[in-house]
């Protein structure tokens, strides 16, 4: 399972800094769980993979790296893991799946990570507001075009929109993706924002690496 741009956006567009505990929902190579443990040196994460084979890459990945003691690896399906935990957190953090009706690919762990089949929207969020802490934050990446469904069904379950940052290509482009933060609290004023992945010139624009560089050997 390769690292792909959203998780890097994701993960370095998530502020931590101030948090108590995090819940990283999928967490795929465990790519956000070790972003955001560089990031907070006290922190305690809790990461979620359904995937046997994703499970023991991501404890393998966090063994490898310096702070395997902050970070634990669950191999649990959300939906079993809200009923069964007691924990709350103060942020949580997800790049969910959102194929619905595409064309599956013969490896199981790319479809779990890819379709939504497993983990349907209404049922991530449902669990995100029982485990969110009152004043804690929820962070998702997904498609923009379904930014409206989102923050529809969000409010279903009391999870208001408190930043939101649309990412695109190049300055050319129309938004692909959509980066939002949600809390128990409705804000009169949600910050909205957007960013550029390349510039004109077809390279990483300096927004992006000014953002990402703390995990890119290349910047």
């Amino acid at each position: 399972m390769k690292v792909g741009t959203d998780a890097v956006l994701l993960g370095a567009w998530a502020f931590c800094e101030n948090e108590t505990r995090i819940l990283d929902i999928g967490t795929g190579t465990g790519i956000l769980s070790l972003m955001l443990a560089q990031r907070n040196d006290k922190i305690e994460i809790d990461a979620l993979e359904i995937n046997t084979e994703a499970a023991l890459l991501a404890k393998q990945n966090v063994m490898l790296s310096p702070w395997r003691e902050r970070i634990n690896i669950y191999q649990i399906s959300f939906q079993e893991f809200v009923i069964n935990t007691q924990a709350r957190y103060s942020l949580i953090i997800c790049n969910p799946p959102f194929f619905t009706k595409s064309l599956k690919a013969n490896s199981e762990a790319r479809n779990l990570a890819r379709h939504n089949d497993s983990l349907p929207i209404n049922e991530l969020l449902a669990g995100v507001a029982k485990l969110l802490t009152s004043h804690g934050k929820a962070i998702f990446i997904f498609p923009y075009d379904s930014l409206e469904k989102w923050k529809t069904e969000a409010e279903k379950f009391l999870l208001f929109p408190s930043a939101i940052t649309l990412v695109k290509s190049s300055p050319a482009h129309f938004p692909h993706r959509a980066m939002v933060s949600f809390t128990k609290e409705r804000k009169n004023e949600v910050v909205e924002n957007a960013i550029c992945i390349n510039s004109h010139q077809d390279t990483y624009s300096q927004e992006y690496q000014q953002l990402t560089s703390p995990y890119y050997l290349k910047f």
